[in-house]
């Protein structure tokens, strides 16, 4: 049985590698520096600001990543403006005081696209203490931060700008932008009925926020199944129809391999033979159990309800030739997204 791929494609642009950081190079931070309103930069520290998804379904964690990386050969010492330097920290992370290290007021901001602007997070207090820091040359520290807990206004539907100025501003992060969005499930209409399409948000965020971008879009409109094996699988959302093509931009998606199997209903993203990390816009519907797939394809969803089940048996059923190719063509005349229950949530 052939495993679902694609055959590889000129661009090989890799999916979600996020570009464009630009980060503030900077000159060392004293005791009384840290206490000013102005820090003077630290030469050869950078920052970075990383959220796990770009798109959270609400209720879920927003977990960003915060992260420090020295570029120089030599250690850098970091303190916390506003607290005094204390014993170095035992941890190999980034203390959340280091996190929140913004002197008189937090680094980190979260705005709304009205203007509305919270820089105090919820929960924490500035520490009288707080660890010192030493980066080791051309090391890194970081940790990654559920910032619900501390921003409570991510629990709620929107679009928000997240900024993070560490150590008084002696260093900042490129912007991101977080969108907490209502659960939703995907809905594939076909001449042969409708498939629904629950999504495993907590196991393949990056993957998820990808297919329901392309829907968003109205990508899938109108694209085909261009291939049925019978009893096996669906496999469709090529651009070009033939199996060959990627998302227009020519996005790739790193792997995010889960502990979902690969069984009748499960949906999960084609691959390149030779690359792990080539997801792009293909992917696939299974018929039947498929252990040797488990952990080499992303599941990041599945089918749900009666109607589904008997539109996938009625695709099935299309006759193909021997390389799967149906002989008329599967469309999915449209493809929509849906509120979901909560209890879609992990």
């Amino acid at each position: 049985m052939e495993e679902p791929q694609f055959k590889q494609y000129p661009d090989r642009t890799n999916l979600m590698r996020i570009t464009g950081y630009s980060f503030v190079v900077a000159a060392c931070l004293t005791a009384a520096l840290a206490r000013s309103s102005a820090a003077a930069p630290i030469p050869g520290l950078r920052a970075e600001l990383r959220p796990v998804s770009f798109r959270v379904p609400q209720g879920l964690p927003v977990w960003v990543r915060f992260s420090v990386e020295n570029t120089t050969a030599d250690p850098i010492t970091l303190t916390v403006p506003g607290s005094a330097p204390g014993l170095p920290s035992p941890q190999a992370g980034l203390p959340l005081s280091h996190v929140f290290s913004g002197g008189s007021v937090s680094s980190v901001s979260v705005t709304t696209p009205a203007g509305r602007r919270w820089d105090e997070p919820t929960g924490y207090h500035v520490s009288v203490e707080a660890p010192i820091l030493v980066i080791a040359p051309h090391a890194s520290a970081g940790v990654t931060v559920d910032l619900r807990e501390y921003y409570p206004t991510l629990r709620g539907a929107g679009q928000f700008r997240i900024t993070w100025q560490p150590y008084a501003g002696a260093v900042g992060a490129e912007t991101v932008m977080v969108q907490v969005a209502p659960l939703k499930r995907a809905q594939i209409v076909t001449d042969d009925g409708t498939m629904t399409v629950r999504f495993f948000y907590g196991d393949a965020p990056n993957h998820v926020a990808n297919f329901m971008d392309l829907v968003d879009s109205g990508f899938y409109n109108g694209k085909t199944f261009h291939r049925v094996e019978a009893g096996y699988l669906l496999q469709g959302g090529c651009p070009r129809g033939d199996g060959t093509g990627i998302r227009p931009d020519g996005r790739r998606l790193p792997a995010e391999f889960n502990s979902n199997v690969v069984r009748k209903g499960s949906v999960a993203m084609a691959l390149l033979d030779d690359d792990p990390d080539s997801a792009s816009c293909q992917f696939f519907i299974c018929n039947t159990r498929q252990k040797d797939w488990d952990g080499r394809y992303t599941v990041f969803g599945e089918l749900v309800g009666e109607e589904s089940f008997t539109t996938l048996e009625r695709l099935m059923a299309t006759s193909s030739d021997d390389s799967g190719r149906p002989l008329r063509p599967v469309f999915m005349r449209t493809m929509r997204l849906i509120d979901a229950p909560l209890d879609d949530l992990p």
